[in-house]
């Protein structure tokens, strides 16, 4: 007898948890769409959703654990590997300390519920170095916020008249807002405003577009708040009220050494430019900003976050409709709190305390210092869930051979992953459509818990959450992970909201857990130590950093005749990846089918350099070689690279020197290389 059904539930083929609708005919998913009663994609689904089920039937799943033996991975029993894995953690917290085992999660287990199961482990285990991708992404960002004005901001893209995007490109990353939501904006007479020194998918719908220099992000602020000023085009009655240490910061950016004209060599945009973007934003009302990783990732990042949290500050659009919101987290059971104080300070304590403090984690880019150089202290074993540092941290060949270093690591993934080649255990974990999971949704601004629905068990490895569980077990934890169910550890953690998973699926699979309230700081103030906005943070000067975000100098392009004379950035996102994710899917595969360096016609011509040839990029750190991509698209004095391949990785041109002091964050959009034809 044929039975069909349809399963509601989330995407996972990014982190942004659109929702979907699945069909499924005699226990086999054979359909995905896009779910027109999800709050937020509302039925849009971008070319990875729809690639769902190829991840899903993909040969390159893994169906076994794999044990090194020999030198190779071989297959192996789920119980062999069990017992490997709790007895070589055993082994390194008995010679070592427990702190001599680092947890890391990728973009691969997303931000929600995964991770909390991963820290309560290192908790229980008694490591403090657990760590994720918000060493290298998006924390730099929520830190200027919340150094600033007390927490993250997301914008009401929906209800605003200007949309300002910087350093992002949302039409191709969905974040977060899916690409309806930018056509309604222009159809209703709304803007759009682009920083970035590409034009990218969403550049080539702007209205208008800045340029920038890689690397000039900062003085271009430092210029728009400067006509901001200059103009009195500033919210007088909002900053007077809620801004500290405005005086200060207006007179020095009234001085012409902040105008556009005199900015310009560093920030590459013509000062008409600059001025119509002031004008635009600040007269709008409301408008929004959003930004993204091409904002944090410079040595300055912080700085540059704080500047454009200011600038949403003085133009009164903080929390109003149409602005920037803050959308509160709900009062879940927190499960990763600690259970036993690890006796060690997390990796980058010292250097980087506020991520640290902050984050409650380590910092992932000071690993390769305690493996390689023990500093502060060795690390001598990993396990990495859903990432790969080997490419997708800088300077990666430090980073292998860290990982080649490790006395043991474990590697959970859906996939054999590039890291896996470093590996002495591998698990294989279930897809997205093999597990139940929930997901706040502040994300997209919207004050709501939604629910990831197991479509079908799973065919080959175990749901994350289980693979925890398991391991607890095995290394004697068992009372701490009591959860027989997916289902049971979802409920513990909703059970502070005072709601269940099935209460919240018999809501259709959303649950708004607070009303929209705008201007909540007239009753709370800003959750900073004053209360209000702070220009100059004391915290920064207890840390001994200078807290006023105004430097010197504003930065200069590369003299002549210096060796190299082009500016790197990298890191774009192509549509059909997440990261590395996705290559071997061929219907994604056949959107980007190869690594390619973006080079402007002019600068290509300059260098003898045709359209397709084979070329090298070489920095200080490194070279790589792949095709020309000629495109007038980009800056003449830049060149592009996607990260993530292995054939072509942007991160042999990238280096972890010279991180922002703040957040540890990596110079990866503004590195100084030149470009050669290969004969």
């Amino acid at each position: 007898m044929n039975t069909t059904r349809t399963v509601k539930t989330l995407c996972g083929m990014c982190d942004h948890g659109c929702g979907i609708r699945v069909t499924v005919e005699n226990g086999d998913p054979v359909a995905i769409r896009g779910d027109p009663d999800h709050p937020h994609s509302r039925g849009w689904l971008c070319a990875k959703g729809r690639a769902g089920l190829k991840l899903f039937r993909s040969p390159q799943r893994l169906t076994r654990p794999l044990l090194r033996v020999g030198g190779e991975l071989v297959a192996s029993g789920w119980e062999d590997a069990w017992c490997c894995v709790a007895d070589e953690l055993r082994r390194l917290k008995e010679q070592y300390g427990p702190e001599s085992v680092a947890i890391y999660h990728g973009e691969g287990v997303g931000h929600q519920e995964i991770k909390s199961y991963m820290k309560r482990f290192a908790n229980v285990f008694g490591t403090p170095n657990f760590m994720g991708v918000g060493s290298v992404c998006n924390a730099a960002r929520t830190l200027g916020e919340t150094l600033t004005y007390g927490g993250p901001t997301k914008p009401d893209i929906a209800n605003t008249r200007l949309l300002l995007a910087w350093g992002g490109n949302p039409l191709v990353s969905n974040e977060p807002f899916t690409p309806p939501e930018l056509r309604r904006l222009q159809q209703r007479g709304g803007r759009l405003v682009v920083v970035d020194p590409r034009r990218t998918a969403t550049a080539n719908r702007a209205d208008l577009h800045l340029a920038v220099r890689p690397g000039g992000d900062a003085s271009l602020l430092l210029s728009m708040l400067h006509v901001l000023f200059r103009e009195q085009w500033w919210d007088r009655t909002f900053a007077g009220e809620w801004v500290q240490g405005l005086t200060r910061f207006a007179e020095t950016l009234r001085e012409s050494r902040f105008s556009p004209e005199h900015t310009a060599p560093a920030t590459g945009v013509d000062p008409a430019q600059v001025r119509t973007a002031v004008c635009w934003y600040a007269t709008a009302k409301p408008a929004c900003i959003l930004t993204g990783n091409g904002v944090e990732h410079h040595p300055s990042g912080v700085t540059t976050a704080r500047l454009l949290a200011l600038l949403r500050a003085l133009t009164g659009n903080l929390d109003v409709p149409g602005g920037d919101l803050f959308t509160p987290r709900p009062g879940l059971t927190d499960i990763t709190a600690p259970l036993r104080a690890p006796q060690a300070q997390p990796l980058g304590a010292e250097r980087f305390p506020l991520f640290c403090h902050t984050r409650r984690e380590a910092h992932a880019l000071c690993l390769a210092d305690a493996v390689l150089d023990g500093r502060p202290y060795p690390v001598k074993g990993m396990i990495i869930v859903g990432g790969n540092p080997s490419l997708q941290w800088p300077g990666s060949r430090r980073v292998r051979r860290a990982l080649e270093r490790l006395e043991f690591l474990l590697v959970v993934d859906v996939v054999r992953s590039p890291d896996c080649r470093f590996a002495d255990v591998v698990l294989p974990a279930c897809t997205f459509l093999e597990r139940d999971e929930h997901r706040v949704c502040v994300y997209e601004n919207l004050a709501r818990i939604t629910v990831r629905n197991q479509v079908v068990a799973p065919r080959f490895g175990l749901e994350d959450q289980r693979i925890w569980v398991e391991l607890a077990k095995r290394m004697g934890y068992a009372e701490y992970f009591p959860w027989k169910t997916c289902r049971e550890g979802i409920d513990h953690i909703l059970g502070g909201l005072g709601v269940t998973s099935r209460e919240i699926v018999a809501q259709g699979g959303s649950h708004e857990y607070e009303e929209r309230q705008y201007r909540k700081y007239r009753w709370h103030g800003f959750a900073t130590p004053s209360g209000k906005v702070e220009v100059a943070p004391e915290n920064l000067r207890r840390l001994g950093l200078d807290p006023f975000p105004v430097g010197e100098g504003v930065g200069e392009p590369p003299p002549p005749g210096d060796p190299f004379p082009l500016t790197l950035t990298t890191g774009g996102n192509l549509p059909g990846y997440t990261h590395w994710q996705y290559r071997y899917i061929e219907r994604l595969r056949q959107l980007s089918p190869e690594p390619l360096a973006e080079i402007h016609p002019d600068t290509a011509a300059s260098n003898r350099i045709q359209n397709g040839e084979v070329v090298e990029v070489e920095t200080a750190h490194g070279s790589v070689r792949l095709k020309a991509d000629l495109t007038a698209g980009i800056r003449p004095d830049t060149v592009h690279l996607a990260q993530g391949w292995e054939e072509a990785n942007a991160n042999e041109l990238t280096a972890q020197d010279g991180l922002d002091p703040i957040s540890g964050f990596p110079n990866l959009k503004a590195v100084p290389c030149r470009v050669r034809r290969v004969d």
